[in-house]
């Protein structure tokens, strides 16, 4: 049964959506992991890092997309018809690596899903495949929408990216208050015992080895929350930004040249760290040992 997680951070331009799609095709070329993305942003990042638009234009006519599962009135519509099997084919094919795109029209999703009730249409969805993949990843816009948090209700945990700023720093804490209000604690006669999704990690993205203040930052951020940040970091690299042009992810991209080896090791790697940590945060949720 899949674990899902959450990618999520309120700051923009932190790396959730490189760390979104480059994870999921890591696990699934290099860990042999079966692996769902799905895009909840309206910008549709992590769609167009790998499919062409044209491809796009006939599935979402044809298909569906993220946007057609809060649409009531495409309620019907069977979320498995949605999802591109492998959508990294061709002779660099990444196979176990699933896409369930999105759609510009998602942003009018907030208009209609106003009560916590509506907050649990994507776990409904997600339910009903959740046994056909090992690990299902939710790339979510940078905001507190109904989306996102249909996101959160149906996940496991949530892993939050963040680059050495004050900025993006700070809004760690504001994201787990905002997580803790959202989910009330289930009272039990000697424990508050938490139903929602746990923190599963922070990645530290963007990272200027010879910046100062950046490894002060990094410091910081694993003082601040001891055992939470990934051992793994991301380099600041434009190979980065330039990814999404070739509709190949780094992590999976065969025969990298050599400014591109430490990058792709560097995702590698990050992926098999993620295996673990969500493994310990199911652990965790098994055992009912995770609590307020």
């Amino acid at each position: 049964m899949a674990q899902i997680v959450t990618i999520i951070n309120f700051k923009g331009g932190v790396g959730k959506t490189t760390c979104s799609i480059e994870i999921a095709a890591a696990l699934a070329k290099y860990y042999g992991r079966r692996t769902l993305l799905v895009d909840l942003d309206p910008q549709a990042s992590a769609t167009f890092y790998v499919m062409e638009q044209h491809h796009w234009k006939t599935w979402q006519e044809t298909r569906g997309t993220t946007y057609h599962l809060f649409d009531q009135s495409e309620s019907t519509l069977p979320i498995r018809n949605m999802i591109v099997k492998d959508v990294i084919d061709g002779p660099a094919a990444v196979f176990g690596f699933d896409l369930l795109p999105s759609h510009p029209d998602l942003v009018d999703v907030d208009l209609r899903l106003s009560d916590f009730v509506g907050h649990t249409i994507l776990q409904r969805y997600l339910d009903e495949i959740r046994d056909e993949y090992d690990y299902i990843i939710c790339d979510c816009p940078p905001n507190f929408n109904p989306v996102t948090k249909n996101s959160l209700c149906a996940s496991d945990a949530y892993v939050v990216p963040t680059i050495p700023d004050f900025l993006s720093t700070y809004g760690i804490a504001l994201l787990q208050r905002s997580v803790n209000k959202l989910f009330l604690p289930a009272r039990t006669a000697n424990q508050s015992t938490w139903i929602g999704p746990v923190l599963g990690g922070i990645i530290l993205t963007r990272i200027k080895a010879n910046v100062t203040l950046h490894t002060a930052y990094c410091k910081q951020v694993r003082a601040d929350y001891p055992g939470h940040v990934f051992n793994h970091t991301i380099s600041d690299s434009v190979l980065v930004a330039s990814a999404p042009d070739y509709r190949m992810p780094i992590s999976v991209k065969p025969q990298p040249k050599n400014h591109e080896v430490d990058l792709q090791e560097q995702f590698k790697a990050l992926a098999g760290e993620f295996i673990s940590r969500i493994r310990h945060v199911n652990t965790l949720k098994k055992q009912g040992t995770h609590t307020l």
